[in-house]
């Protein structure tokens, strides 16, 4: 924008800073971006088969109003595939969430799902709370089409959060059992039999080809019936007969015999029985090096793999991995999922995990198993360093000494989308990875492995795994004897139990940091530890308590020459001041603007200069204030700071009300209210009643 002066009324769709004055109103929108349209279901299995008659009940069921399907029945039936093939056929525009609720026990709470199904949705820092989380979930839902598959359910607990509100919307759930609790919910269910004889004929064709099978007709029902008809152990001896061609119909159905498991598990469970049976086979057949990598994906805590996982795990060259996972998803023990990153990504199917487990205790020692589990803890550091190193250097202080080099072919990341997905995409393994390092007493990677987990954390603030993480990381560091790896913890595992309201537990974290700070001579770190137990009485509303901590932190600070403390510090007295001395908060807040400014730190001279229009206003200069406001605002967009840019323009339709600018006001307001929603239920409530009040 040129010119030193406008008259009348600027609306200005982006940010822009005017050097001279301007006269009237000035409007600022934020502007609208589309959010994403997640697309999670898995890919439709490429030889699914018939079910023409329960994709009939399905249809037949959502016609006459039905939302909610709990598809049941035995293990390899087919039900995940039927779900993914259905919901596929119908279009659902507001887009498709899946779960896998077998994965690790951290990543299927109902807590870690929300989160992650709203951020698909562009929610970067959802709520902390189960109620808040689905209450916004059900927000988010209200109007959008969704299909939603919850595969491998065991109880209606772990459905019931997870339900999206749209009436045009269909929830699909697959159990071994009826569920029958959800039928309060309005769940129909579906239990879903083998295939019949011809669709279980017609399934193996697919796989090892229609000649093949019609030239052996009696041999091929007797295949069938042998695995009684069920998808999945149809689906693995029809991939040895395709990758065989020398092997009969008849030979391979011979090779079915019933030795997987003992007669009396035989009878109780002939499914598990043939499934297992099944894989033996496939198993039996692999080369030796495809073998040993089915074996060690069956012990590796994590729920997916890709070739570099799998080439540290298994010491291969990248390229003798990439073709061991492929030649396992081509006998079908590997599910494929999608890319990330460019690098193709597999998991087991469920059925072979135990039994690849089971293999690997038969045919290694020990000792190489656990060397394995080394490999991919010392793998996952790795990354993480690099991840860390790109997202938030300042973190990264502690640990380098215990960093294993990368292979020269896994170059670092080549920008910060890039190292924060990875973190995000091993966000369910970590803690599994965590107590598997912990149990091996490997105390070295446990600590070091949550820290460089942090810009996770602060960006995305996964509040359970955040806690749960640092306890573990704690206890480890404590184990080892590291003391300035104890303070880490405490004060960074503080820091989330705050976001998360577990107030009292982190003013316990905070003040042991700073007696172990005070023992240990660390000046920085007893000044974070007592800002830290001021920001959370502050928090909790209890002003007076706070201000004798703020005031330590910063005499300790100012004593050592750590002058962004101190601004910080000051940021948060004069957060308190606002309500009984803006004038006070004024001195305060430009100071800690000039001091951060001094030291580079755009960020919080930003918060610092949008603090200090808010006290203008307070103090009877409206115009000054607004402008300055205005300016912190495009500083704290440019950051990507959501909850900033909430409390800003929320101050900012403050400061029109005053005025007597309702029309402004009301705008300000709405758009507070539109960034609040997707983190603070409760303050997107309050702006609300703020904007309708006018």
């Amino acid at each position: 924008m040129s010119g030193n002066q406008i008259g009348g009324q600027a609306r200005l769709t982006g940010f822009t800073v005017q050097a001279g004055r301007i006269y009237g109103g000035v409007h600022h929108h934020v502007s609208a971006v589309p959010l994403p349209i997640p697309r999670q279901l898995p890919p439709c299995a490429r030889h699914f088969t018939d079910r023409e008659a329960d994709r009939r009940a399905l249809d037949d069921a959502r016609d006459a109003g039905a939302r909610l399907h709990v598809i049941s029945g035995i293990g390899g039936v087919g039900k995940s595939a039927l779900a993914v093939r259905w919901l596929l056929d119908s279009a659902y525009d507001g887009g498709q969430l899946y779960v896998d609720l077998s994965g690790p026990e951290q990543s299927i709470r109902p807590e870690a799902v929300l989160r992650r199904w709203l951020r698909a949705f562009g929610i970067d820092r959802p709520p902390a709370q189960l109620g808040e989380l689905t209450g916004l979930w059900r927000s988010v839902t209200a109007s959008r089409s969704v299909a939603v598959l919850i595969d491998g359910a065991t109880d209606a607990g772990q459905v019931r959060p997870l339900l999206p509100a749209a009436e045009d919307s269909s929830t699909v759930v697959t159990s071994r059992s009826a569920l029958a609790d959800l039928a309060v919910d309005g769940a129909v269910c579906h239990p879903l039999r083998p295939l019949a004889q011809q669709a279980a004929i017609q399934l193996l064709a697919s796989l090892a080809g229609q000649d093949r099978i019609e030239a052996a007709p009696l041999d091929a029902a007797r295949l069938a019936d042998r695995c009684f008809r069920l998808p999945l152990p149809l689906v693995l001896v029809g991939a040895r007969l395709a990758s065989r061609p020398q092997h009969s119909v008849a030979a391979i159905t011979d090779g079915l015999a019933h030795r997987g498991l003992p007669a009396d598990t035989y009878r109780e469970d002939p499914a598990r029985m043939i499934t297992n049976t099944a894989l033996d086979g496939a198993y039996q057949e692999l080369e030796e090096e495809a073998q040993r990598i089915y074996r060690w994906l069956g012990l590796l805590p994590t729920g997916d793999v890709d070739p570099d996982l799998t080439a540290a795990v298994c010491e291969l060259p990248p390229a003798r991995a990439v073709r061991g996972l492929e030649i396992l998803a081509e006998e079908q023990l590997l599910e494929p999922l999608a890319e990330r990153g460019g690098r193709a990504r597999y998991r087991l199917i469920p059925s072979a995990r135990d039994h690849a487990r089971q293999l690997a205790l038969q045919h290694d020692p020990e000792e190489e198993r656990v060397l394995g589990l080394r490999r991919l803890c010392e793998w996952m550091l790795a990354i993480s360093t690099q991840a860390q190193l790109r997202l938030t250097p300042a973190q990264a202080t502690l640990w380098q000494s215990t960093v294993t080099e990368l292979p020269p072919d896994q170059a670092p990341f080549h920008g910060d989308g890039e190292a924060l997905a990875w973190l995000e995409s091993h966000e369910g393994h970590l803690l599994e990875v965590l107590r598997a390092a912990e149990a091996a007493g490997w105390d070295d990677l446990v600590w070091p492995l949550v820290d460089t987990f942090w810009p996770l954390f602060l960006r995305r603030h996964p509040y359970e795994l955040w806690a749960a993480a640092h306890e573990i990381g704690l206890a480890a560091a404590r184990r080892a004897g590291n003391a300035a790896a104890v303070r880490q913890m405490l004060l960074s595992g503080a820091i989330g139990l705050n976001a998360a309201g577990r107030v009292v537990d982190a003013i316990r974290w905070y003040g042991e940091a700073c007696d172990a700070a005070r023992d240990a001579g660390d000046l920085r770190d007893e000044g974070q530890a007592l800002l830290g137990l001021g920001s959370c009485h502050s928090d909790a509303g209890m002003p007076e308590q706070a201000r004798p901590f703020l005031t330590r932190a910063i005499a300790l600070w100012r004593s050592c020459g750590y002058p962004r403390g101190v601004a910080l510090a000051n940021i948060i007295l004069g957060e308190i001041d606002l309500a009984e001395a803006p004038g006070r908060a004024l001195e305060v807040f430009a100071e800690a603007r000039a001091d951060l400014l001094e030291v580079n730190d755009p960020y919080d001279a930003a918060r610092a200069l949008t603090l200090l229009g808010h006290a203008r206003v307070l103090t009877g200069d409206a115009e000054t204030g607004i402008r300055e406001m205005m300016s912190g605002l495009a500083a704290l967009a440019d950051a990507g700071s959501t909850r900033w840019q909430a409390r800003a323009l929320e101050w900012l339709g403050d400061a029109h009300r005053g005025t007597g600018d309702a029309v402004q006001a009301r705008e300000y307001y709405q758009q507070a209210e539109r960034l609040y929603e997707g983190m603070r239920p409760a303050d997107a409530e309050r702006v609300r009643a703020l904007a309708a009040g006018l």
